[in-house]
């Protein structure tokens, strides 16, 4: 768990009774609304100066699909939210908040195939690249 998650938990375990805990609830609300999947990926857009086009490029994402995913009108599998971010060269904190955010799950170290996409995203690889590692092993490529 990150810093913040830890300080969140100490502070519920913490809380006396339920009038406190509405305003715990409120200050949370308050604090991450607004915060989703195609927000996010708006800002990285804007950090890193690419384009939604080059992003769907670099992850090798159907065009039409691609852009429903960013416009926020479809929600986009595990797999795809990778993509995604190894398309946008994310780092590995990165990309496990783009895939909370899209409620798929953060990546794994105990789990395989979750190993060699955490390998891949630290060490840069592309798609292709990736691909090719998780075929190699007999794992499950990152769908088409």
């Amino acid at each position: 768990m990150n810093n913040e998650t830890i300080e969140l938990m100490r502070v519920l375990k913490n809380i006396k009774d339920e009038s406190c805990l509405d305003e715990y609830l409120v200050d949370i609300y308050d604090k991450y609304k607004g915060l989703e999947f195609k927000t996010f990926f708006e800002d990285i857009l804007k950090h890193k100066q690419i384009t939604k086009s080059e992003l769907i490029k670099n992850a090798c994402i159907d065009r039409t699909y691609g852009y429903q995913i960013l416009n926020g009108s479809k929600k986009p599998s595990r797999d795809k939210v990778i993509k995604l971010c190894i398309g946008a060269s994310l780092d590995i904190k990165e990309t496990n908040k783009a895939l909370r955010l899209a409620d798929c799950g953060e990546l794994y170290s105990k789990n395989l195939r979750d190993a060699v996409i955490i390998f891949g995203v630290n060490k840069g690889i592309g798609i292709l690249k990736l691909n090719e590692l998780l075929y190699d092993r007999g794992l499950a490529c990152l769908d088409d």
